[in-house]
């Protein structure tokens, strides 16, 4: 999953810099502002998944725009980076509650290592949305081949190995055994499908590591 992110700061040679530095890290720059008013109008137009945000910017700055921000998403992700933090700015902050806050001299890993956390769903998220992909893969690939195979599949998976077609991710012997007893000599044919269904929707390995289990 790329991570979209809009940067804004007035200082062009500092945003420039940290905006490299972005992008050597696989965060991709949707956007680039030089104050608050330009923060605000970019996070509307482009909808980024992380928005960086300068504190000491002129006439509207880095807070005024985490506000405005903030009334427009409640659970936007706003990432700040103060200078020189101010009484006043702490109390505003602590009421608008950023997602981080970082001061400078910042830590380029350190943000990474935020934004990623704050941005990329988590592990356990991850492996449930693979599971569900490949789980619908399998059902319109047999649904390819008519609604009877589908509920023949269903009831052997059941029958035999107590499963259901949303457990064959973690168990693709069971399904490999089912379709080579349904199809046979077609079992080959079937594979190619769900390979070829598959790669519309996804090249990462966890897709390979099932299809490699179905083939072994």
């Amino acid at each position: 999953m790329t991570i979209r992110a809009v940067v804004v700061d007035d200082d062009k040679e500092t945003l420039n810099l940290f905006c490299d530095l972005l992008t050597s890290h696989k965060i991709k720059i949707v956007g680039k502002g030089y104050n608050g008013q330009e923060a605000v109008f970019l996070y509307q137009k482009l909808k980024p998944d992380v928005i960086f945000l300068d504190d000491s910017m002129p006439v509207y700055g880095g807070v005024d725009a985490l506000q405005k921000i903030k009334e427009l998403n409640p659970n936007a992700i706003v990432i700040m980076i103060i200078e020189k933090m101010k009484l006043n700015t702490e109390l505003i902050l602590n009421r608008l509650h950023p997602s981080a806050l970082f001061h400078e001299p910042i830590d380029i890993d350190e943000i990474i290592q935020k934004t990623h956390q704050l941005c990329l769903p988590a592990k356990d998220e991850l492996e449930n949305m693979h599971k569900t992909m490949i789980t619908l893969t399998l059902k319109n690939t047999l649904l390819e081949l008519g609604n009877d195979s589908l509920e023949k599949v269903i009831t052997m998976l059941h029958k035999d190995h107590n499963i259901s077609l949303d457990d064959c991710y973690d168990n693709p012997d069971a399904l490999k055994q089912v379709l080579q007893d349904l199809f046979g000599e077609s079992y080959n044919d079937i594979l190619n499908s769900i390979k070829e269904n598959l790669k519309e929707i996804s090249t990462k390995s966890h897709t390979t590591n099932f299809i490699n289990d179905l083939n072994a």
